[in-house]
Formats: C-alpha cells, sequence, structure tokens
C-alpha cells in the first residue's frame, strides 16, 4: 500500500512547503542545466525530458536548426533557447504558434476541449493577458528564437534543416501529420521529431502518430519513449 502523503499534510504546512519546492527545484535545474528556468506554469508539457534527450544524445552537433510547432505560453521555447545558447549557439529555434488559445477543440479522454484548459490556464497564472503577450515575456531574453505567427497549415517555413523538432501545436488528427511532414521532410540523418500527448489522454494523437510510424517505418532508425506522454521519432 502507497501511503499519499498529500492527504494527511496540514494546509498551513502545504504553504510552506510549497515554495520550498519551486526553490529546491530551481536551484536543481540551474545545476543541471547551467541556466534557471522559466516561470512556473509556462512549461506545460514538462520539457526537461527534451533537453535530457538532446544532451545525451548530442542532438545539437547534428547539422540543421529546430522548429517547435505549438509553443503556448513558451516556457519550453525558453528552455530549448537557453540550452541551444549553451550548446550550439548558432542555430536558431523556430517557433509555430497561431498564439490563440480557442483554436484547439480537441477533446481529451474526459470530454474537456483543449482551448478550455489553455483558457484556464492563462486565467490563473496570467489573467488579462493574452497568450502572446505571455510568450513574448517568458521569452524576451531569448536571442536564438524565430517566431512565425501563423497557421502551421499556411506556414511557409524558412529553413532548409532540422535536427530536432517538437510538435504539441493543434491535436486533430490532419494537424498531427501536417506538423509531422513539416518537420521530417526536412530532418537530417540522426534527427529527431517528437510529439506531445502520445499515450496519454488524447488517443486521436496516438492513433494518428502510430499511423505515421507504420507509414515511415523504413525511414525510422529509432523510436524512443520520452517521459509518460511524449515519443520521439529518429531518422535513418
Amino acid at each position: 500500500m502507497v501511503l499519499n502523503l498529500r492527504h494527511i499534510i496540514p494546509r498551513p504546512i502545504k504553504r510552506i512547503l510549497r515554495p520550498l519546492r519551486r526553490f529546491f527545484y530551481r536551484c536543481s535545474f540551474w545545476f543541471r542545466y547551467g541556466f534557471w528556468p522559466p516561470p512556473d506554469g509556462t512549461d506545460m508539457a514538462g520539457y526537461d525530458v527534451l533537453l535530457d534527450f538532446i544532451i545525451t544524445r548530442k542532438i545539437f552537433e547534428l547539422e540543421g536548426d529546430v522548429i517547435e510547432i505549438g509553443a503556448f505560453l513558451g516556457g519550453g521555447t525558453y528552455k530549448l533557447s537557453k540550452l541551444a545558447e549553451k550548446l550550439a549557439p548558432t542555430k536558431r529555434i523556430f517557433v509555430v504558434d497561431i498564439f490563440d488559445p480557442n483554436f484547439d477543440m480537441t477533446q481529451c479522454l474526459l470530454g474537456t476541449e483543449m482551448r478550455e484548459i489553455y483558457r484556464n490556464v492563462l486565467e490563473l497564472h496570467y489573467s488579462g493577458l493574452s497568450q502572446e503577450q505571455v510568450f513574448r515575456w517568458v521569452t524576451r531574453s531569448c536571442k536564438n528564437i524565430v517566431v512565425i505567427k501563423s497557421d502551421s497549415k499556411q506556414v511557409l517555413l524558412p529553413m532548409q534543416r532540422l535536427c530536432f523538432a517538437f510538435i504539441d501545436g493543434c491535436h486533430e488528427p490532419s494537424y498531427v501529420k501536417n506538423d509531422f511532414y513539416l518537420a521530417w521532410e526536412r530532418l537530417v540523418s540522426g534527427g529527431v521529431v517528437a510529439f506531445d500527448d502520445y499515450g496519454f489522454d488524447l488517443p486521436q494523437v496516438t492513433r494518428t502518430v502510430d499511423e505515421l510510424i507504420e507509414v515511415h517505418r523504413p525511414e525510422i532508425r529509432e523510436i524512443v519513449s520520452l517521459g509518460k506522454k511524449m515519443i520521439g521519432l529518429v531518422r535513418k
């Protein structure tokens, strides 16, 4: 039997422990990566596992830039940018986002639409500000990002080669496919396309990624599990 202490610890103690946990996380993050983490609530996906993978596999030593499709509040963009500044200062981080939290109407398993989740997070942490305002503030110190405000189905990408792509835009299947091909066609050998929300609470994303894997299996060197809800495809 696993004892869940969250239901035992009194609320006053929880209020004391919460800032302590944030403090220790910030310190451990700095010692691990060499820069401070972004503000609370701005990285919903959990990019730390991506940073570890990029470092371990030396992804930034490959030719090509980085693309992030779907940035929301910019915490993940910030992390990719700062890691690139340390490991590969000449790389650019291209960010494609429509900056409309009402755009994605995909439903999760509980029936909640993604746009409702985005609106709730924005209201909870940054009431009164738009998604783009928060993103610009969070990434204000990032010098290597190129922001492309666009629907990913209509975007014209300026880069020719990519070493890493993270896809977390609109979760509707046609967008997942579109975003995959935007990156896959430019991915260098050994490069990685990673997806968020795989095998989690958006089964339509999981099905679409599985279909893409079957179609492109001859071109895939390795399939990598990245935490509990991310997957990476390494190109041959």
